[in-house]
This record gives C-alpha cells, structure tokens and sequence, in this order.
C-alpha cells in the first residue's frame, strides 16, 4: 500500500517553493499541528531558481496527541515526545517554475522511514500550482513493521496534503 495525494493552491510554483523553504511557514505549520519545530535549514540560504535545494526538518509531537489511534500493540511506541526527521531534495526550476524533490521522513521511535516525491507545476491556466505528493513508508520492527506502515502510509500522506493546505493559508497572510 501507498499514499498518493495532489492538491491545487491559487499560487506560482515559484511563491509554493519559496513558502515551502521558509523557516517562518514552518513554525507556523509545527504551531497548527501541535508540534515543535526543533531544526529548520536550507541550503543554500537564498535559493535562486537554477539551484539545487536541500531542506532538513527536524520536528517534535507529543505522542499521546495520537496513541489512541494506534492498534493497542503499537501504541507503546508513541509515548513521550516523538521525534520527525525530514529531508527534502529538490531539483532547480524548470522554465515553468516546476519542481520536483524526493523527501525522506524518518520516526526512529518506530522505526519508520517514509519516501515521497513531491512534484510542483503550474495549473494548466497558469492560475495556480498543483502539488503532487506520492510514496509509500516501511518499518523495521520485527512482527509489527508491516502493520506499522500500513497504518502509517495514509497518515504520512494527510500530513504532506495537510502542509500544502497549510501553506496556502499562510501565503494569504504573507
């Protein structure tokens, strides 16, 4: 099983990208989500459109906000705060304004890693930008990893879909 998510927002490649590059947009996603924005970078600092981009995401969530949704065997991994690491890669801007990147999400508590690729192009009336966001996720508890990714795969991807709607919200005020 996958998770594959696509979403329109009423804004250029170029004004999605640099949202999704800003450390601003992302405390105020962590704040929505109830969650801690512990690292942030980008790299380089100011990307132009011929870079190449990196983005490290490094968030914190109070693991009982979700335990409960959790099979009562594997809730026992979501106690405390629970760690999200986030990488992104993104590839430079096409003439469009498109881009693509490959994201990795890793919970070491549960031994989860997700891999997505996220894919930004401009609407067909160049109105806005479509956001497509697919991947799958795996987990290396014996017994339980693959009940594990299961239950996880449709969370990640409402997560990625969330953000984008997230985005577009704080775009309006910014």
């Amino acid at each position: 099983m996958a998770f594959k998510e696509t979403t329109t927002i009423p804004y250029t490649p170029k004004q999605v990208f640099s949202g999704l590059t800003n450390r601003d947009f992302h405390v105020y996603a962590a704040d929505a989500f109830r969650a801690d924005l512990d690292e942030f970078s980008v790299m380089p600092h100011e990307p132009t459109s011929d870079d190449t981009v990196s983005v490290n995401i490094q968030r914190t969530v109070n693991g009982e906000d979700f335990a409960n949704k959790l099979p009562s065997a594997v809730q026992r991994f979501a106690k405390g705060r629970v760690a999200i690491e986030q990488t992104e890669a993104w590839s430079a801007a096409a003439d469009d304004g498109a881009r693509d990147a490959n994201a990795t999400i890793k919970v070491p508590m549960a031994k989860a890693t997700a891999t997505a690729t996220i894919k930004l192009y401009p609407t067909e009336d160049g109105s806005g930008t479509v956001v497509e966001t697919e991947g799958s996720v795996k987990s290396t508890i014996p017994l339980m990893g693959s009940k594990i990714a299961q239950l996880a795969e449709p969370q990640v991807g409402k997560f990625l879909n969330g953000l984008t709607k997230k985005l577009e919200a704080w775009l309006k005020e910014h």
